[in-house]
């Protein structure tokens, strides 16, 4: 449900060098992932989770999504969709960016 929003904000963000979107596949076969991604025009990065990740973050479900300042510190845990392409969330991205 989110990522097509997840793509329209890499696209936007995609000169920002300060801006850095990683995706994580959780919970599901990396083919499969591979595949969705192919026949919806995604092409932002995903990482593969081999169970280390889920468990360092405490990730029990998705979507979730962690916003990480510059200095690697969790600044925000979102647990449910989001429309990343929408002015509010690319303004309070720009904020904490600018605030490095």
């Amino acid at each position: 449900m989110e990522n097509p929003s997840i793509q329209g904000l890499v696209e936007a963000e995609r000169k920002n060098k300060s801006f850095v979107f990683v995706s994580v596949l959780f919970n599901d076969e990396p083919s499969r992932a591979v595949e969705y991604m192919k026949a919806n025009g995604l092409n932002f990065p995903v990482l593969i989770d081999d169970k280390n990740i889920a468990r360092e973050y405490r990730i029990s479900g998705v979507p979730e999504t962690f916003i990480i300042d510059a200095k690697g510190i969790i600044r925000q845990k979102i647990i449910g969709p989001v429309q990343w392409d929408s002015p509010d969330i690319k303004a309070a991205i720009e904020k904490l960016v600018k605030e490095r």
